[in-house]
């Protein structure tokens, strides 16, 4: 049997999910067709043709987590997996992001934490991470901010606060963002964890890493661990991840 998945956004050609998910279906000797959906408009109308079709599952990424979020469920945020053949949504960003900390061994649990970039993926990060000290927030619109905050009393603004990890959310970073975070206090061997990946976010926080004398990751982790989740939620199988992360490093 075939089976028909894909990724759903808007200019991303770049996606590295249909070759991570051919080797997830080597793992099991699934026969998989996972192809890029790149699309400008109507995300609501392609899902449903999508699914009408015979289609399996279908991952969402930008700019159309929040919009399928609003039409498929009545408490999520952001949407990033659809499954059982089109008639369960969720979002596996939180969960990819802390499976791929645990397996660098970040003790989040015990750090403060500034997440900056309020879009998708840091909904699910914000609903999914926990820890025994802070969380911050911060975005370039305080609006923005003080919305997020009012929606989750466990989280602060952040205020110049020192922090131990900081997880970048936003997909550019302009030269009056980067100002902002060379002043974002942080404690020395801590850690800048960039969601993003192929992104010149990446090299401009791994200078900013160097200068602070702290860790620096990417997000092909991530990927790899939010991917490995969509796959058991399409598959009832969880894949092994190591060494489709050492492989995608390489690539990159």
């Amino acid at each position: 049997m075939l089976y028909r998945l894909g990724v759903l956004g808007k200019d991303i050609g770049y996606s590295l999910s249909p070759k991570i998910h051919q080797e997830f279906a080597k793992q099991f000797n699934y026969s998989v067709e996972y192809s890029i959906y790149d699309i400008d408009k109507d995300p609501l109308l392609f899902i449903r043709d999508f699914f009408a079709k015979d289609g399996f599952g279908l991952n969402i990424t930008k700019p159309y987590k929040h919009n399928v979020a609003i039409e498929f469920s009545s408490d999520l945020e952001s949407v990033n997996c659809i499954y059982e053949k089109g008639l369960k949504v969720c979002s596996t960003d939180g969960v990819g992001l802390l499976n791929d900390m645990q397996s660098k061994k970040i003790d989040y649990e015990n750090m403060d934490i500034l997440v900056y970039g309020l879009g998708g993926a840091a909904h699910s990060i914000l609903e999914t991470i926990k820890t025994r000290k802070k969380i911050y927030v911060k975005n370039r619109t305080e609006k923005k901010s003080e919305d997020t905050i009012n929606k989750n009393n466990i989280l602060h603004k952040y205020k110049g606060e020192k922090v131990d990890l900081i997880i970048n959310c936003a997909s550019s970073l302009d030269l009056n963002t980067m100002k902002k975070f060379e002043h974002f206090l942080i404690t020395e061997d801590g850690f800048i964890y960039d969601i993003n990946y192929k992104n010149k976010t990446n090299s401009s926080l791994e200078t900013l890493s160097y200068s602070k004398k702290t860790n620096f990751y990417n997000g092909i982790g991530m990927l790899v661990e939010q991917a490995a989740e969509c796959f058991r939620l399409w598959f009832d199988e969880k894949p092994n991840v190591e060494e489709v992360k050492k492989l995608l490093n390489e690539r990159v």
